[in-house]
């Protein structure tokens, strides 16, 4: 494997993944659930959605030092837009994979999904950016999923 491609590795494992079910289509909708968790001062990190057909689900991760402030917001956005449903789960690490020759490299994504699929570790959440990917994933198989990586690119 040629180096350079990635030439950093890291974890969380002091994350919370929030999920939103029944999330309104609609800009607004999703601008006053990310500002009621702003004004609790909850710094978000990953955010993905999926589009459904009749709603999104929205995920997004954040510190568990933010928990509390977390639970106030959600309550907030619960009381105004009940028909969301919001799941949380502790229990999963992020790793961030990072590397500028990730720009012009194709297959980094593939590599690490061949990966996770050889070990068996569910994919919980993933975002990119030209140099890095961060994957959401079960916190017990975190060392193992850091260790093939690092391994594959030689880190």
């Amino acid at each position: 494997m040629e180096q350079n491609i990635v030439t950093q590795v890291e974890y969380d494992d002091k994350i919370i993944q929030v999920k939103l079910l029944n999330v309104e289509k609609n800009s607004l909708f999703v601008g006053d659930i990310f500002k009621e968790i702003s004004k609790n001062n909850v710094n978000i990190d990953m955010i993905s959605q999926v589009m459904l057909e009749d709603e999104m689900r929205i995920d997004f991760t954040c510190q568990q030092t933010d928990q509390e402030k977390l639970n106030q917001a959600l309550e907030i956005i619960k009381e105004k837009h009940p028909r969301i449903m919001i799941y949380q789960n502790r229990k999963v690490s992020k790793i961030m994979v990072e590397g500028e020759g990730m720009k012009e490299e194709v297959g980094v994504a593939a590599n690490i999904f061949d990966i996770f699929g050889q070990c068996q570790i569910p994919l919980l959440q993933v975002t990119t950016s030209e140099t890095s990917i961060s994957y959401v994933i079960p916190q017990e198989l975190t060392s193992l999923a850091v260790q093939k990586i690092k391994n594959l690119y030689q880190l």
